[in-house]
Parts: C-alpha cells; structure tokens; sequence
C-alpha cells in the first residue's frame, strides 16, 4: 500500500492530523478523551461517554488499524484560531504547521466493516460495485459543541473523503471504496452534514435489540437514515 493517507490535511479553517496509534499519555490520546468524555460529543454513540481513561482506550481498540483489519482511517480535527482566540480562514499551510494556534473540535474515522458492524440487508449497501473488488467503510464523527453549527463538520469530511480518493493504493487490492453512514431519525444535524458531503440516502433501516443508551434514555429500537457514497471505482 504505498500511497499513504495524508498525514496532515489543512483546509481553509481546520488542521486534520491523521492518528494511527494512541498511547498511553500521548497527545492524541488525550485529543480523543477530551471528545469522548464530554457528554454532549458523544450524545449519539452506542459506545457512550467515556468516564475513564481505559474507556477510550477499550473504544479505540475498534478504530485504530491493526493486523487484522489495516483499513481504518482516524484524523483529530483542530479549528485555526486568530491572535484573540475566534475560528479564522488561513490560507498558507505553512503558516498553520509553523505555529499558528488551533483549538480540537472533532474526531472522524472510516473503519472497514468487521464482524461487529451493524448486517443491513441488500439493498442498502453498495449498490453497483462487484463485492470481491469494494470495500465498505463506515465513517463516523464526533464534534465538541464549540465546533457546533459552523460546518466544520462538513469540511472536515470533505477534506477526508478528496484524501481517500487522493490514495487508491492505500485500500489495495480493493479497486472500490464505498463509505456507508448510519444516522439516527432523531439527529437532523447530521442528516444535513449527510447530504452536503455528497452521501446518498439508501433508505431506512429499522433497529430493535438489546436496550443501549443512546441520546440520555436507554432504548431497544431505533430508526436510522443509511447513507452511502462511492469514493473509488474502477
């Protein structure tokens, strides 16, 4: 796989820095409790709020690439800030990687779906590519609320969706690269990050199990929105 995923992206507004590995007291361990931890972050996943350190670590363990399952991809999002702490645009990379001050608002990962990942009928998975030659990813995101209703979230998954496209060689030997969201009824900002970053929705897919605590009340059904785009394709 010899087209790595950027390592650094900069957009307009925001430094994504990629995290392939979280160590104990590392910087990007810390980046990623902060998100997990805080309880508005984490208000639509299944996994949680973190209230401790091996929490995070537990959670981590599904989304940072290792032998078995090598296409996960995971960027810490940084807002740039000006002299006087507010969000600025900045036009120079250089200029953000030789100092400028940046603030964490987020989190984004693709994961290559494995055995844990959520089985959804036919119809709504990829719908042209040949199996044998795509991989599905799912991406998934969390922003702290001071990174709320800005549209970073749309930028930065902007910003990863163009690297993926920008490395074909990483997902080898899949020539298709299909990236699948999943987002509850109940959580319109994401439905409309969904449809700004080019994701179409597949249709509706309606989950009943074991009781999880999701969005501050345990429940055991949930009707969720399935998104999917085509970001490789032979």
């Amino acid at each position: 796989r010899s087209d790595p995923m950027d390592r650094i992206i900069v957009t307009p507004r925001l430094v994504l820095t990629l995290i392939t590995k979280a160590e104990r007291n590392s910087p990007e361990l810390k980046w990623i409790h902060d998100i997990r931890s805080n309880e508005k972050a984490t208000w639509w996943s299944i996994y949680g709020r973190s209230k401790s350190i091996e929490d995070t670590e537990k959670v981590l363990g599904g989304l940072l690439p290792n032998s078995e399952n090598p296409y996960r991809v995971n960027y810490a999002v940084h807002s740039i800030l000006d002299s006087s702490g507010g969000h600025i645009e900045c036009e120079s990379q250089t200029a953000v990687l030789d100092g400028e001050s940046t603030e964490l608002i987020g989190f984004i990962s693709l994961v290559a779906l494995d055995a844990s990942s959520l089985a959804l009928p036919e119809e709504l998975t990829s719908p042209t590519s040949p199996a044998a030659s795509t991989l599905t990813v799912e991406v998934g995101y969390m922003f702290l609320p001071s990174g709320w209703g800005q549209g970073f979230a749309t930028e930065s998954l902007n910003a990863v969706f163009d690297a993926c496209v920008r490395a074909p060689s990483f997902w080898a030997p899949f020539s298709n690269l299909y990236v699948r969201a999943i987002v509850n009824e109940e959580n319109p900002a994401s439905v409309r990050v969904m449809e700004k970053t080019g994701m179409k929705k597949r249709g509706v897919y309606e989950w009943t199990g074991k009781a999880v605590f999701l969005a501050g009340r345990w429940q055991e059904y949930s009707c969720l929105y399935i998104f999917g785009r085509q970001l490789l394709q032979e």
